[in-house]
């Protein structure tokens, strides 16, 4: 996967360690589910409250994932809480959602970066950062339909950092990965104690 120089270039499924920088989002009904750094949370979309997906919320659950990840109980959920909430699209104290352009093949090529460049500077100029089909639209207004489809370019949603921009995790959405992509990407046992969804 090619992506601008200010995040990764990564593929677009990570083989290696499960749930690392790659997030994964799922909607099931009334509830969104973002699979995260092994974790699932889960939410209504009405309250708004994240937990775990699993169901066993427990204090004593909580304060063992937070030690594991040398964090306070407090610390944990602020931290897993802000990132769900940008996912989602709703209020975050230090992330924020935003599409841009991918590319899910080929290589970089100088020509390539300054076509991304470009597109991302549009999108920016455009204010149409947070809405996807708007991104679309200025992709394939200033890149070609060979560039595009030689590439795999495509428009994905990220989270950003607010307080260091060069700081991006990329959300896929469940519904458009293949199952292979799914299980490189979410533990097989975190997707199966996933309490809100269709089995």
């Amino acid at each position: 996967m090619i992506h601008n120089e200010t995040t990764w270039n990564k593929p677009p499924v990570s083989s290696g360690n499960k749930g690392g920088q790659m997030i994964v989002e799922e909607s099931f009904g009334n509830f969104v589910n973002v699979y995260v750094d092994g974790y699932v949370f889960t939410a209504d979309r009405e309250k708004r409250h994240w937990e775990f997906g699993d169901g066993n919320n427990s204090s004593e659950r909580v304060q063992a994932e937070s030690s594991r990840r040398a964090m306070t109980s407090d610390e944990f959920r602020t931290y897993y809480r802000n990132i769900c909430n940008a996912v989602a699209g709703w209020d975050s104290q230090h992330w924020k959602y935003r599409y841009n352009v991918v590319a899910m093949e080929g290589s970089s090529t100088q020509m390539l970066q300054d076509v991304f460049d470009h597109v991302e500077e549009m999108i920016a100029k455009s204010g149409a950062e947070q809405d996807r089909s708007k991104c679309e639209t200025v992709l394939k207004t200033y890149a070609s339909r060979p560039m595009i489809r030689s590439n795999g370019m495509r428009i994905m949603k990220y989270i950003v950092d607010t307080e260091d921009v060069n700081r991006r995790r990329i959300v896929y959405q469940m519904d458009e990965l293949t199952p292979f992509e799914i299980e490189s990407l979410i533990p097989q046992k975190v997707l199966q104690s996933t309490v809100n969804r269709n089995k």
